[in-house]
């Protein structure tokens, strides 16, 4: 506890004085906090001061409160969970899995305490899932067509997929990477990567979602797509690309 106190002291005393802490509500904390804005890049660097979590996750806790507000009793799989939503969330569901993705191992096996699955070929049984939980993860999917057709197939009928993604609106999709015949990958596009918490290497950046995201979820799978996209200071919320999507499976 005094380790976490003096961080968050090292964090806010020096942005105090630049003028840069603001006061709301933070949707994880559940309470009234200090919001940090650390840098311009505000998606990853507006902080809260108290579990350091980034606009993206408090979208996210949002979006979950208000389409899903008995999730805490739901049944909820997470794919490579990371940072304080994904925090709250297995700490506060009572029916919580969570998996990464491990190249390599075999799927549905475990690996340094973390169950190992592929979203384009999962190994959970049909039905199974309320809640399918992705956090800026379908940028990175080599087959992201697969991967929403599967999540579809386990979610019960009325479930959802809630999910981040970097969504350009406005602009067409773009395809910077695909399959290759022999089961590799064709660059179309100079490589970029994000950081991935259980790869050091990095994620390869495959897809730039665009308009026709919720057209493309609906042919892979049949879910129908929301989109959700808070500017509201009030709830730490400001910056870049906070769309939250909601894909649900008919009844």
């Amino acid at each position: 506890m005094l380790r976490r106190l003096l961080r968050r002291a090292r964090l806010a005393i020096p942005l105090a004085v630049k003028g840069k802490l603001s006061r709301g509500y933070c949707t994880i904390c559940e309470r009234r906090v200090i919001f940090a804005k650390t840098g311009p890049w505000l998606r990853d660097q507006y902080l809260c001061t108290r579990c350091l979590s980034i606009p993206r996750n408090r979208a996210l806790l949002k979006v979950l409160n208000d389409q899903a507000p008995g999730w805490r009793g739901l049944h909820i799989h997470e794919s490579s969970p990371s940072g304080p939503a994904s925090a709250k969330i297995a700490r506060e569901c009572r029916n919580y899995v969570a998996s990464q993705f491990f190249a390599g191992v075999p799927r549905g096996t475990v690996k340094n305490g973390e169950r190992n699955e592929d979203l384009e070929a999962l190994t959970f049984p049909d039905e199974t899932f309320d809640l399918v939980i992705t956090q800026d993860v379908f940028e990175h999917v080599l087959r992201p067509d697969r991967a929403f057709a599967e999540i579809a197939r386990t979610l019960k009928p009325g479930g959802a997929h809630v999910y981040t993604v970097p969504y350009y609106r406005g602009r067409k999709t773009v395809v910077r990477a695909e399959p290759d015949a022999g089961g590799g990958v064709r660059y179309l596009m100079e490589p970029e990567y994000h950081e991935n918490p259980v790869d050091p290497r990095g994620s390869l950046v495959v897809t730039e979602w665009g308009d026709e995201l919720c057209d493309f979820v609906l042919r892979a799978s049949g879910m129908t797509t929301s989109i959700s996209n808070f500017q509201d200071p009030r709830l730490g919320l400001e910056g870049e690309f906070l769309d939250v999507l909601v894909s649900r499976k008919a009844s």
